[in-house]
């Protein structure tokens, strides 16, 4: 355990305050180049009423697949399957009087739909 060990000091000033003399040359900052950003281009952004709905389409697409329904499916997970429809259930319950009649249609359908098809898929039929 006799293992050595060096102690350099690394502040610039000595006890008295002055700089040391390994520290008398200022140090020279080379200024940054200035970045200019990117302009953003100019593109029609999708209102929120579709950007909520896609979202919700997005979600219900993976519990479809998760049901095994779905054109990407790679298997049935029904554990997952479940937790997106209740995920999109909590979102019902927390947007509740702060969606468009549209958004708060299209929200009770797919909702509506994926009850109903996991129903069917837990009871081992194949939904229509």
């Amino acid at each position: 355990m006799d293992e050595e060990f060096q102690i350099r000091d690394r502040r610039r000033l000595d006890v008295e305050g002055n700089i040391k003399q390994e520290y008398s040359e200022e140090p020279k900052l080379q200024p940054k180049p200035e970045q200019k950003l990117p302009e953003p281009e100019a593109q029609p952004s999708p209102s929120n009423e579709s950007d909520f709905i896609s979202f919700l389409m997005n979600l219900s697409a993976m519990a479809y697949n998760a049901m095994g329904l779905g054109p990407d499916s790679t298997g049935v997970s029904l554990h997952d399957a479940k937790y997106l429809i209740d995920m999109i259930g909590v979102l019902e319950g927390k947007t509740k009087g702060n969606l468009t009649p549209e958004e708060e249609q299209a929200l009770r359908s797919l909702l509506y739909e994926l009850r109903m098809n996991f129903a069917r898929v837990m009871e081992g039929g194949r939904p229509k």
